[in-house]
């Protein structure tokens, strides 16, 4: 009876050392458990970091990227300069432009992705009170290229606006003029009154008032026959910001 008291009492002494050890794994556990959080935060805070170095990054590539489209698009391998492209240049001579063509002169502007001191040959024709200009050649400091482009106003509108002189007015005035002295020549003639009505007067007067009178008349014929031939003429001043279109890619060597 001793024996298996003592051997129950062994027994419970065991099942309190093992409830002993298994509450202190827990507590260990809960240790454990509680330091998860601390971690997730530093790399949650970490990758916010990375984002946001990212974003910041990426917002200085959009603003590279906006400032490379405000340049005339120039391919740097095998410089070509393709169809659309646009750049900025001034008139280097005055234009006074007529229906037989003008030569113009355009140099562009730095900065564009052209060689420096590019400069443009073109021929401006006058139509519709505007300068038509078409460019055939590019000269740099090195070559000359072919090409073919339109030069525009600031506005990217075709054809020239300058000051447009016809000089019709000065000839319609000039024959109006022309014939009112005949009239008032003619009716300072002196008449003499006959049977078969008033004759002009053959005297030395009239005679040099009918003189002046077919002069008028001659001058008046001749005013109206200018008028018709007349070109008009379109003047520009050297100095005006102009826009060079290219209407064909080129292909430099």
């Amino acid at each position: 009876m001793k024996i298996l008291t003592i051997i129950l009492i062994v027994l419970g002494f065991s099942d309190l050392k093992a409830q002993d050890f298994r509450i202190t794994r827990l507590e260990k556990k809960k240790v454990e458990a509680t330091s998860k959080p601390s971690t997730q935060t530093s790399r949650r805070k970490e990758d916010e970091e990375l984002l946001s170095k990212i974003l910041e990054n990426n917002q200085k590539i959009n603003e590279l990227l906006e400032k490379r489209t405000n340049i005339p698009v120039i391919w740097e391998q095998g410089n070509t300069i393709l169809t659309g492209a646009v750049f900025r240049g001034t008139l280097l001579n005055s234009i006074n432009s007529t229906n037989l063509g003008s030569p113009v002169l355009v140099k562009a502007h730095e900065g564009q992705g052209l060689a420096p001191k590019t400069r443009f040959s073109c021929q401006g024709v006058t139509q519709n009170k505007r300068v038509f200009t078409l460019c055939n050649k590019m000269i740099t400091p090195e070559k000359e290229t072919i090409i073919q482009a339109q030069i525009l106003n600031r506005d990217g509108t075709s054809g020239l606006i300058g000051i447009y002189d016809d000089a019709k007015e000065d000839l319609i005035a000039g024959a109006v003029i022309s014939d009112f002295a005949q009239g008032m020549l003619s009716a300072a003639q002196t008449r003499i009154a006959g049977p078969f009505g008033s004759i002009r007067d053959d005297s030395v007067k009239n005679q040099v008032l009918q003189g002046l009178v077919e002069s008028g008349r001659t001058t008046s014929d001749i005013l109206l026959e200018d008028m018709k031939t007349k070109e008009p003429i379109v003047t520009i001043e050297a100095g005006e910001e102009v826009l060079i279109y290219f209407m064909e890619a080129v292909h430099e060597n």
